[in-house]
């Protein structure tokens, strides 16, 4: 009769679990690189901005004053973003480990459950190869007598 571990279903589900997580660590980390850069983008902007603003001297000031401040709000509000995008991708990180220790539990269960198996098809097979070996030392004896 071949191996057939009774916890095969939740050792799949641990499997998809360790496998959505992974997904969802991805998709975090691709967040964060994007906001990252939408926050350098926009750092690059305010920058110029202030750049050109000293070039022009007061003549638009008050338009550059304005861009500069819509571009600090924006960079305040890309860096909460950015921290809650790395707070995601912590989680999703320990998420994954997680998952990978309940597989790993999972697959050592089943590995020690095998070895339980093929321990005892052993033991199994050791009693039927005594029975056989019983019987023919008594069929040997039986026809030795009958001699």
């Amino acid at each position: 009769m071949p191996f057939k571990y009774r916890l095969e279903k939740v050792l799949k589900i641990r499997e998809e679990e360790l496998d959505e997580a992974i997904l969802v660590m991805k998709k975090a980390e691709d967040h964060l690189r994007a906001v990252s850069n939408e926050l350098s983008v926009t750092t690059e902007k305010r920058n110029e901005l202030h750049a050109e603003l000293i070039d022009e001297g007061l003549s638009h000031a008050l338009l550059y004053v304005n861009r500069i401040k819509q571009l600090n709000d924006k960079i305040a509000q890309l860096e909460k973003e950015l921290q809650a995008a790395q707070q995601a991708l912590i989680k999703a990180k320990q998420d994954v480990i997680e998952a990978k220790r309940n597989l790993e539990t999972l697959k050592k269960h089943k590995e020690k459950k095998y070895q339980e198996y093929i321990a005892e098809e052993n033991r199994k097979e050791s009693n039927r190869l005594d029975e056989i070996g019983i019987l023919k030392h008594a069929r040997e004896l039986l026809e030795s007598r009958r001699e």
